[in-house]
């Protein structure tokens, strides 16, 4: 589960690079295939198809976290997972989503539920302003034991919060605001 380092041609494209390190035909008579790649931030989201030798065919996620090397060969990093492996990045958009094909796996399935609670909140627009309070489905931790699932945004620019009571001050990460599931509370 580490990073794989590798050379990537300046100028290719993020899918046509996955599409020459994970198409792939099995000696068991499988073939898989990169149908569809997304970016957001330093993040890949893939829909990988598999047909197998009876005909059947199942699409699942691939994500990729990106980084860039200062290598002059080895340039670009990657650290792939399985949708069944949970990863915690889940900005995966609606068209890779859409293309998935259903599954009984229950680490997929909270998977694709986390997923689609983003595209729900990009689809409302739901944007941070002073005054707003947002509420997360499980708490946060924070150093000295102090754990909040409730926050009111002071500064959202710059991503300060304080519980409801104004009593304590927090700075939320953006990787919380975007792979915590979250809900406004009042706007």
């Amino acid at each position: 589960m580490g990073w794989t380092v590798t050379h990537k041609t300046p100028g290719t494209s993020v899918r046509s690079f996955f599409e020459n390190q994970f198409n792939t035909d099995w000696p068991d008579g499988r073939v898989g295939r990169v149908i569809d790649c997304a970016t957001f931030l330093h993040e890949a989201y893939i829909a990988f198809e598999q047909i197998y030798p009876d005909g059947r065919r199942e699409v699942g996620a691939v994500v990729c976290l990106l980084k860039r090397w200062g290598d002059p060969y080895y340039n670009f990093g990657y650290k792939d997972m399985s949708e069944d492996m949970g990863p915690s990045a889940c900005n995966c958009p609606e068209r890779i989503l859409n293309l998935l094909t259903p599954t009984d796996n229950k680490t997929s399935l909270e998977w694709r539920e986390r997923c689609w609670q983003n595209v729900e909140r990009r689809r409302n627009g739901v944007s941070l302003h002073k005054g707003l309070v947002i509420r997360f489905d499980n708490t946060i931790p924070f150093c000295g034991g102090i754990r909040e699932n409730t926050f009111l945004a002071v500064e959202p620019k710059r991503l300060y919060f304080s519980n409801v009571s104004g009593t304590r001050h927090f700075r939320l990460r953006r990787q919380t605001l975007r792979q915590e599931p979250w809900q406004v509370v009042n706007s």
